[in-house]
């Protein structure tokens, strides 16, 4: 039971206004604090979930680290060369001599470890991405992921020289959540980006053109997010290494690409926080 009060207005000859209280008792709805009671219990078991989570990570932190370390260091090129030239024991677990294997593990910790970070940041952000005006025109996550591992080039936007929005086309890889770029040491960009970290990055389809029509139908997906320089040699390398293999041909000389320019470059990686895309016809 609670108590609920009401309040009277009596108008007097002598105009005086007198309150008068009456109390009401009315039975309580029982349905809002049984559901916010399962809302409890399930917030409840979920952040002690994510709290054994994050100490077992925490546990794990030297592991990862020394995987690190390991991929692309002489010592994983020789035990990789090992391995191809039938030197190692067929019952040997190799699982480590797989680029993709360390690779993907420390990217899928380092996109969780992003996802904690902005889920963070924006619980204390008033940062509201708008929604796209013309929702039947809107793309899914799924067609605007496909169109970023697609697409060849993209745009990047940055908070340039004196406040002016700076836009540069890039080469780009995607994966896992992340842009990643290659960019010389110095530079605009570059100052940019150590300036003020928050970004934009634009991919367009090439177009389907209308039969017999001049007008076009386009797929375009903008990206919101946070960017800066990987600073790990051995991460940078490989990623280098994973823009090549996008962009080179067959039979390229990758090693004498890597040996003649790597030490001049760097890697840049863009977290994304928002991507929408959308769906365009000319006419």
């Amino acid at each position: 039971m609670r108590e609920c009060v009401i309040e009277s207005h009596v108008t007097l000859p002598n105009d005086i206004k007198i309150i008068h209280y009456f109390t009401i008792h009315k039975k309580m709805d029982t349905h809002r604090i049984n559901e916010m009671e399962q809302r409890l219990g399930r917030a409840t078991a979920a952040v002690d979930a994510l709290e054994a989570a994050i100490d077992q990570y925490e546990a794990a932190r030297n592991d990862l680290a020394a995987l690190n370390a390991y991929l692309g260091s002489p010592e994983w090129h020789a035990d990789r060369a090992d391995d191809e030239a039938g030197r190692l024991p067929q019952d040997l677990k190799r699982g480590v001599l797989s680029e993709d294997a360390i690779w993907n593990l420390l990217e899928h910790a380092k996109e969780l470890t992003a996802s904690l970070t902005a889920a963070g940041r924006q619980a204390t952000s008033n940062t509201t991405f708008r929604p796209l005006r013309r929702i039947k025109q809107q793309m899914s996550d799924e067609e605007c992921i496909a169109l970023l591992e697609q697409a060849p080039r993209g745009i990047l936007a940055v908070l340039g020289d004196g406040g002016y929005p700076y836009t540069v086309p890039l080469d780009f890889l995607y994966a896992d959540g992340h842009l990643f770029f290659h960019c010389a040491k110095q530079g605009h960009k570059l100052d940019a980006i150590r300036a003020y970290e928050k970004v934009s990055f634009c991919v367009l389809s090439n177009g389907e053109k209308e039969p017999d029509s001049w007008w076009y139908h386009f797929q375009s997906v903008v990206c919101f997010g946070r960017i800066h320089v990987v600073e790990d040699p051995a991460r940078t390398d490989v990623l280098l290494r994973r823009l090549g293999a996008k962009y080179f041909p067959e039979g390229y000389d990758l090693e004498g690409d890597m040996s003649k320019n790597a030490p001049n470059a760097l890697v840049l990686d863009m977290q994304i926080e928002h991507l929408s895309g959308k769906r365009v016809r000319e006419k």
